[in-house]
C-alpha cells in the first residue's frame, strides 16, 4: 500500500489537538464525534481539499486503531457517548508523532507503527 498521508496532515491534527483541548467540558470529556468536526474545521481553515481532510481522518482512525480502539470510525460520529479528553489526547499526539516519523524514515518501519 503507497502511502497517502497528505503534506497538511501534520497541521491539521495539530490544530484538532488545540481544539479538542479548549472544547472540553469540566469533567474533561469530549465526545468522538467533536474530534471529527474539528479535524473538518482545522483543514477548512487551512484552505485544504475535502480529500486530504478524509486522508487524515483515515490516518487518525488507523492509529487509533493500534492504539488498541476497536471500532475507531465508530469513534469519530458518536455524539452520544463521552471519552475522557485525555484519551482523544493521546489518539491525536500519537497519530502526530507517526507523521514526524513518516517524514524522517524513508524506511515502511515508520509506517506500520502508525497502523497502516
Amino acid at each position: 500500500m503507497t502511502n497517502m498521508v497528505p503534506a497538511s496532515s501534520s497541521e491539521i491534527l495539530k490544530r484538532t489537538l488545540d481544539t479538542v483541548r479548549i472544547r472540553a467540558n469540566s469533567n474533561g470529556e469530549c465526545f468522538g464525534g467533536d474530534i471529527a468536526d474539528s479535524i473538518r474545521e482545522a483543514g477548512l481553515a487551512l484552505g485544504v481539499d475535502c480529500l486530504e481532510i478524509l486522508l487524515t481522518r483515515t490516518m487518525l482512525a488507523r492509529t487509533m486503531e493500534s492504539l488498541g480502539e476497536s471500532y475507531p470510525a465508530e469513534v469519530l460520529q458518536d455524539y452520544q457517548n463521552r471519552m475522557p479528553v485525555s484519551k482523544a489526547l493521546k489518539y491525536l499526539s500519537e497519530a502526530i508523532v507517526c507523521l514526524e516519523n513518516l517524514k524522517t524514515s524513508e524506511s515502511g518501519s515508520a509506517a506500520h507503527a502508525c497502523g497502516e
